[in-house]
């Protein structure tokens, strides 16, 4: 299990996300954002259309750095 901040996740607050695995955590992001932060959901629904990898190229090397609790 690791666990990430939002705002580590590219979200913007400091909510603390737990997942044991990559694909768990981008569904749990995924969920969080669109409940709490519609505006920045709807940023990376655009970002996403525009670049698919572009997210994950960027925050999985945070993901894979992150110790394990």
């Amino acid at each position: 299990m690791k666990t990430m901040t939002c705002r580590e996740l590219g979200g913007e607050c400091d909510a603390k996300l737990t997942a044991a695995a990559w694909d768990e955590m981008v569904m749990t992001m995924t969920k969080h954002v669109m409940e709490k932060h519609p505006d920045v959901a709807k940023q990376m629904e655009k970002m996403h259309n525009e670049d698919p990898k572009k997210w994950g190229r960027e925050t999985k090397p945070k993901w894979d750095a992150a110790p394990e609790v």
